[in-house]
């Protein structure tokens, strides 16, 4: 009774009513097993799938918010402008005062006034200069004046007596008509000779005296030009010098005080100093948004991994951060430039959403920019705006391809891992 066997035969005692179901026929499972294989090799061969990658992104305008930064270090003593206020091009923000101070007072002031000193000198020089070329030439003329009547008088008196000399010639030709005829004695035609050989001696005197006028007013005339010209040449040399002492002027303005402008058209968005407050190079200022918003876009930063497989037009989901898509879901947008060149971590630091690269790990990053399909999201019944900065994630749908071709892929890098040398 307390054998072995016994207490085992005790334990196989069914205490309870069980059901027995027949099995499956094995030709039901060839069947279903049949049916998934040709199922799977179907699906397999047939059906494709797109790679796709999700890259980051951030919503932007343009033209794009204008950041400006302080490129001195010193204190601002002024602030011309308000938060929301709508500034022009040029428009001055703050004056910012970069000045030096010694014991002896602020530097630039001092420099300040002995330059202003010194233009106002230069000023009185070339009044000086100005005043005394006016006398000088006003003398010259006043002589050329004369020299011109005393030519004009010696030119008259010369005409007069050449018209006497023909007259007197004219007549000592009938006096030696008459002498041949022995009307006259010939003492008479030599006294006659001698008349009109001595006016004609006065004449050449005459001539002489005119042409003495006429080079004299020629020399007047060159002197004045000269005169002129060398009083042209000092005033010249002292206007050059007050520009230098100009420029001096402006670089000592610039070493005491900088007035920090607008760049563009826009509205004031936010000012990061206020008055009073110490700022460096490089510190931001304020910001500047466009006045008016043609559109938002999105930039996108895609490794070069990605690249070669998008392409203008091509469609993108786009989910953005402030719009989580478990509540509002993806948003379309379309690829709309594709730089050729990788960006340069200039470009992409003034970006905030663009992804930073290390020193032990740098990725070329490629610019997209992208079109959006909406320019705002309504919900609850309110259209709310994008903005700028807005952070989002885009999946690019990059090659396609059949699913088998997919699994073979492992195999695809074993291949060209084993390859040797390529020829071609």
């Amino acid at each position: 009774m307390f054998r072995k066997e016994a207490l085992e035969s005790r334990k196989m005692i069914w205490h309870g009513k069980a059901l027995l179901l027949p099995g499956i026929p094995p030709i039901i499972v060839i069947f279903f097993c049949l049916f998934f294989l040709s199922f799977f090799l179907y699906f397999v061969i047939t059906k494709d799938y797109t790679r796709r990658v999700t890259v980051s992104g951030e919503v932007t305008t343009w033209p794009r918010p204008v950041n400006i930064y302080s490129d001195v270090q010193g204190f601002v003593v002024d602030r011309f402008v308000t938060e929301g206020q709508v500034v022009k091009k040029n428009t001055p923000l703050y004056q910012i005062d970069v000045s030096k101070s010694t014991r002896n007072g602020v530097v630039s002031s001092r420099h300040h006034a002995d330059i202003t000193t010194q233009i106002r000198q230069v000023d009185n020089i070339i009044s000086g200069l100005k005043d005394s070329k006016k006398a000088t030439l006003d003398a010259l003329e006043k002589q050329k004046i004369q020299y011109i009547q005393a030519l004009q008088s010696s030119s008259d008196i010369i005409r007069h007596a050449e018209e006497g000399i023909r007259i007197m010639k004219k007549n000592m030709d009938n006096y030696r008509q008459y002498q041949s005829r022995g009307l006259i004695t010939k003492d008479q035609l030599t006294n006659q000779e001698t008349i009109y050989y001595q006016q004609q001696s006065n004449l050449l005197g005459l001539n002489s005296q005119n042409e003495q006028n006429a080079l004299q007013l020629t020399s007047l005339e060159s002197q004045i030009r000269i005169q002129a010209a060398e009083f042209d040449n000092r005033i010249y040399q002292m206007i050059l010098q007050r520009y230098e002492l100009q420029k001096e002027l402006i670089n000592t303005d610039i070493e005491s005080a900088v007035i920090i402008r607008a760049l563009s058209d826009g509205k004031i968005d936010s000012l990061s100093v206020s008055t009073g407050q110490m700022v460096s190079a490089g510190d931001s200022l304020a910001q500047i948004l466009p006045d008016t918003v043609r559109h938002y876009y999105l930039v996108l930063w895609v490794p070069n991994t990605a690249v070669p497989y998008i392409a203008t037009g091509d469609r993108v989901n786009i989910r953005y951060e402030a719009f989580p898509a478990e509540k509002f879901g993806q948003f379309p947008g379309v690829i709309q430039s594709i730089s050729r060149a990788p960006a340069t971590p200039q470009e992409m630091r003034t970006y905030q959403g663009a992804p930073q690269n290390t020193s032990s790990l740098s990725v070329p990053y490629y610019k997209v920019i992208t079109r959006l399909d909406r320019q705002s999201i309504t919900y609850g019944g309110k259209s709310r705006p994008l903005e700028n900065g807005m952070k989002a994630q885009v999946t690019l749908f990059l090659e396609k391809r059949k699913i088998w071709q997919w699994m073979l892929s492992p195999f695809y890098d074993m291949k060209n891992s084993t390859t040797g040398p390529v020829n071609e």
